[in-house]
C-alpha cells in the first residue's frame, strides 16, 4: 500500500491493513505530490489498485468497503 496522505502513519495502514484482512504488502509512507499528479488523485478517499505490470485494474474516490477491496486484490495476487 502507498499513501500518499501525509497525516498517515504506519501505523494507521497496518490498522487498515488488518481491518481489511490484508497481510500483504507492507505499508510505505509517501508524501508526494508528484505521485499525486501521476495517479490523478482529486479527492483524499482516493484507492488505486495497479496489477504486477502496473496497469490500474481498480479505482475509487470514496472509502471503499473491505469487501470489495479483498476482491481486487486477490485478484491481482
Amino acid at each position: 500500500m502507498v499513501s500518499i496522505d501525509p497525516s498517515e502513519t504506519t501505523q494507521s495502514i497496518e490498522a487498515f491493513n488488518n481491518a481489511a484482512g490484508i497481510e500483504e504488502p507492507l505499508p510505505t509512507v509517501l508524501d508526494s505530490a508528484e505521485i499525486v499528479q501521476e495517479f490523478g488523485v482529486s479527492a483524499l478517499e482516493t484507492t488505486v489498485i495497479l496489477d504486477r505490470d502496473g496497469e490500474e485494474i481498480y479505482r475509487d474516490a470514496t472509502v471503499s468497503d473491505p469487501d470489495t477491496l479483498r476482491a481486487e486484490l486477490e485478484s491481482v495476487l
